[in-house]
């Protein structure tokens, strides 16, 4: 291609469009947590600029991976099933139950290498595992506090095993961390979300919580810290640090200390390298690093539901093209069943996703966000000086429109057939016809077919 000629790619997606509960659940779990604010939209110049973590804006696209005892029951979320009197329409189970399912609770299936290597074909750049999370309960035989994989599992090391499989599947490692540990301060809890009663862990009624012992807020910290500490140290080089709530129980200063090239989001009391929204995609563009944490299979909780209803591959391209017309990045969740194993659901996405990557996969790797919506009616990408991509969503049943394109394209390319495809340019307005027999998929099942027009 030469200097001076601008491409451009126009995906087409087929999806039907997902109805989202009223409640903020994300708001009102950050709430619980600590943190002020569920989204965190103004970055600046706070991207770590080291080499080693460049990588990130340029990936696009992340696995979360929450495993958890509360798939054992199926119908609770991954510790918010302590919670009594939620406003959500999650299950609830009183904080004894919930434990006693680690004495049952056994990953047998949990097979990190062959999940690495299918993400991966699915075109995941990175995943993010939850170590942790507010249960207490440690995937690894952690030195440092008595309820984890040491104690129930015969010490077997998931987090070991996750990393080992990242690095074989050439994957970046992710370890997400909570320093909240309700079950650490369970005695002193008050286990209704609406705060309207006090209930204790077996949600009876309490006239007042019990007084905390002299220093335990200080030893809960030194327990986080100590945590964080084995896992930046014991387990080779580790690309994000993923804290959700805490009041810097280690600090970012010590965290690049032990991993200098690391990457750490904005959840932990101290600031960090990028913003994030929680369950929905941004509500305007924000500035510098982004990503989106949204659950996907299942769809509403983090942990696995036996009936929650699960993603199509279709609706995870819409969320993860959306977001990266602005440059930031999607990550996806998935909530393993009580046997280790990914849901079959999921799965049958994964390959809907990497079917869609090996024609227009381009278009969200290592690309830079458009100008929409202030300047195109549809997504759009660019790469370099010469690439543009534009993302044609089923809704849009007229002429794609981008408006001040500074020089004339040469051609129209539908990325996933190699066609041409008709279009305009007048007065810096690109317009792209879509002929409709070039548009497949069916919305009522939700496929995909994202063309590429190239204007060259």
């Amino acid at each position: 291609m030469k200097k001076n000629v601008l491409s451009v790619l126009v995906m087409v997606v087929f999806t039907v469009t997902t109805t989202y509960a009223q409640v903020d659940v994300a708001s009102e779990q950050h709430s619980a947590l600590g943190q002020v604010k569920s989204e965190n939209e103004n970055v600046k110049n706070q991207s770590n600029r080291h080499p080693d973590a460049q990588w990130f804006p340029k990936a696009g696209f992340g696995l979360f991976i929450h495993l958890g005892m509360s798939a054992v029951h199926g119908g609770i979320d991954l510790s918010w099933g302590m919670c009594a009197n939620k406003p959500w329409l999650d299950g609830e189970i009183t904080p004894e139950e919930y434990w006693a399912l680690a004495d049952v609770w056994n990953p047998k299936r949990f097979n990190a290498d062959k999940i690495v290597k299918t993400a991966k074909k699915a075109g995941f750049k990175y995943v993010v595992f939850t170590t942790k999370h507010h249960d207490g309960y440690t995937m690894w035989p952690s030195k440092y506090g008595d309820f984890g994989v040491k104690q129930k599992l015969g010490g077997r090391d998931l987090v070991r095993e996750f990393v080992d499989a990242c690095r074989k599947n050439d994957m970046k490692i992710g370890l997400y961390f909570s320093p909240p540990d309700w079950r650490y301060d369970a005695v002193y809890r008050n286990w209704d979300h609406s705060k309207k009663k006090i209930l204790d862990v077996r949600h009876q009624p309490l006239k007042e919580l019990p007084k905390k012992p002299e220093g335990h807020d200080e030893k809960r910290r030194e327990l986080a810290a100590n945590q964080v500490r084995e896992l930046l140290t014991e387990y080779g080089k580790i690309d994000i640090m993923w804290f959700d709530g805490g009041r810097g129980e280690i600090s970012n200063d010590e965290v690049r200390r032990l991993q200098p090239g690391i990457i750490i989001n904005k959840r932990n009391g101290n600031g960090g390298d990028f913003g994030n929204t929680e369950g929905r995609l941004p509500k305007k563009r924000f500035v510098g690093w982004f990503e989106t944490n949204d659950p996907c299979w299942p769809s509403s909780w983090w942990g696995y539901s036996a009936s929650n209803r699960m993603d199509t591959g279709a609706e995870v391209i819409e969320k993860l093209v959306t977001l990266r017309a602005w440059g930031g990045n999607f990550l996806a969740n998935v909530g393993p069943k009580a046997d280790g194993s990914i849901p079959e659901e999921a799965l049958e996405a994964w390959k809907e996703i990497g079917k869609w990557m090996k024609h227009s996969g381009e278009s969200v790797y290592d690309v830079t966000g458009g100008p929409y919506p202030e300047k195109a009616n549809q997504p759009v990408t660019i790469k370099g000086e010469n690439v543009m991509y534009v993302h044609a969503f089923p809704n849009c049943q007229h002429d794609i429109i981008v408006k001040e394109v500074l020089r004339k394209p040469m051609r129209a390319l539908l990325l996933r057939t190699g066609e041409d495809v008709p279009f305009s340019f007048e007065n810096q307005t690109l317009t792209v016809k879509i002929p409709a027999m070039q548009r497949t998929g069916n919305g009522r099942y939700r496929k995909v077919d994202f063309g590429r027009y190239v204007i060259t």
